[in-house]
């Protein structure tokens, strides 16, 4: 849905300065004015996290996604019960998955931690302040001018749901002014948001789903706090708001889960990623739908219709790519004292 821009957005273009005395305005064309925005939003970083604690922040991403996730090799590979062994731990179960070492540059995570711990982290330095609000508050002008060229020069990426809908809420409504060309959403889900899209027949078929969350209280209809459902929850609000956005040139989606059963057996793809067959990207090689590898020749799991192939692939505005993913049930296993093998 559109979003209409607030009086206080109103206001501020209407009564920004031309700002005539400026040499940067008036002598600088709008082509050089923006290679020099280009170069700022270079060197504050072109790719971004986007979170909330008490307020929207922002971190620059420092991981490193050609290297693909070594998380639970590096975890495997540690010495049992040494310090190594507990933040490689830590760092498997960080809801920013393989940006885990983004997540430790940002005031939150340092203020969480414990003062007294030895153990030196990789790559674990606060992030400085970003150059972005220092173009922005300039002026009105600038700040009008810059704003939509920040919005379309920065790759957002987000590792909650909640948070992406949120912020896709306050800002993907208004796509002239602020166009949004480039997202990256990476997601460890639960179980539980799983489960709602598990065929419920036993030969695996399309079925009736779950609800969860019905309010059952007699001074409360169900109606009025449906929970969440098959197509009512996060992920689905998500992939509509997605769908909504007519600038997207790039679009990456990371997906695992909590669950400590194997993907192949809870995961009905062609049901929990179906919405996504509404966005729209202009290149299709440049949106990608990044899964867990499927086992060549499961014992047990789902039909292999519940999976994506190259013929339920067809048609498809994105492309699927597979790799490994950390291995929950001998996590789980390990950080109990079971080395298995």
């Amino acid at each position: 849905m559109r979003r209409q821009e607030t009086p206080e957005e109103d206001a501020m273009v209407a009564t920004a300065s031309a700002q005539d005395d400026s040499p940067f305005f008036s002598l600088l064309p709008p082509e050089i004015r923006e290679m020099i925005y280009q170069d700022i939003w270079s060197t504050s970083g072109s790719r971004q996290h986007i979170y909330k604690e008490e307020k929207w922040s922002h971190v620059p991403c420092i991981a490193d996604c050609s290297a693909g996730d070594t998380r639970f090799e590096k975890f495997t590979q540690s010495a049992g019960g040494s310090e190594e062994e507990y933040h490689w731990m830590k760092r498997l179960k960080s809801e920013w998955c393989f940006h885990w070492s983004c997540e430790q540059s940002t005031a939150k995570w340092h203020e969480a931690q414990n003062p007294n711990e030895l153990w030196k982290e990789e790559n674990a330095q606060q992030a400085g302040p970003s150059g972005f609000m220092s173009l922005l508050l300039v002026c009105k002008r600038m700040y009008s001018e810059a704003l939509p060229s920040l919005f379309a020069s920065t790759t957002f990426i987000f590792t909650d749901l909640s948070e992406a809908h949120e912020w896709l809420s306050l800002y993907g409504g208004i796509p002239e002014r602020l166009p949004i060309r480039s997202l990256e959403i990476c997601i460890l889900t639960t179980h539980l948001m799983t489960e709602l899209y598990f065929p419920t027949s036993e030969e695996g078929e399309e079925g009736p789903n779950p609800t969860f969350g019905h309010s059952r209280t007699n001074n409360i209809s169900e109606d009025s706090h449906p929970g969440i459902s098959m197509h009512s929850n996060p992920w689905q609000r998500v992939c509509d708001q997605l769908a909504l956005l007519p600038n997207l040139q790039n679009l990456h989606v990371w997906f695992h889960t909590k669950d400590l059963r194997d993907w192949h057996k809870r995961m009905s793809e062609t049901r929990f990623f179906a919405r996504l067959f509404n966005v729209k990207v202009k290149d299709r090689n440049r949106f990608v739908l990044a899964l867990p590898d499927l086992p060549l020749k499961p014992k047990r799991g789902l039909p292999s219709h519940h999976f994506f192939d190259n013929e339920n692939l067809e048609g498809a505005p994105f492309l699927v790519e597979r790799g490994p993913r950390p291995n929950n049930w001998r996590v789980h296993l390990m950080a109990s004292g079971l080395r298995g093998p």
